[in-house]
């Protein structure tokens, strides 16, 4: 093979290789610009806060932080923050009891702790607990997973 025809050859490539570029790049604006980006992965959630607490916003603070199902719950804040792979909820609520071992599930939970407590692989409760008055306590948790 001949200097001439090598280069021919190497000027053939490159110009297939530059129009497959071109080609490909024509492709990914065109899909962009029928489909656009999706809304899910553009869109971040955004936090959630609010004084007057829903069931469901409830039932999330009470297992979280391992409340006892019987325990009735008044919430007063409920913060939920999301996040990638770290997520952390804030929960103000007061309850009714003799004794916080009528409060929480003392197998997973040591109420008389203020540090965090690994409740799950990776999740965490920091609790601060404050009596009110005989009977009554206002508790408030954060939760958040690391």
């Amino acid at each position: 093979m001949n200097k001439e025809s090598r280069s021919n050859t190497v000027l053939l490539v490159a110009l297939v290789a530059a129009g497959c570029l071109v080609l490909l790049c024509l492709a990914i604006a065109i899909f962009f610009f029928f489909f656009g980006f999706s809304t899910p992965l553009t869109l971040e959630e955004q936090p959630v806060e609010t004084t007057s607490l829903s069931e469901a916003q409830l039932e999330q603070c009470r297992e979280v932080m391992a409340i006892r199902p019987e325990v009735e719950l008044e919430g007063e804040y409920y913060l939920y923050t999301p996040g990638f792979l770290d997520d952390s909820l804030e929960c103000h609520l007061q309850v009714q009891a003799d004794g916080l071992a009528e409060v929480f599930d003392l197998s997973v939970i040591d109420p008389s702790l203020t540090t965090n407590q690994e409740v799950a692989p990776g999740r965490f409760v920091r609790l601060k607990i404050e009596k009110i008055e005989p009977g009554r306590y206002h508790i408030e948790g954060l939760w958040f997973q690391t």
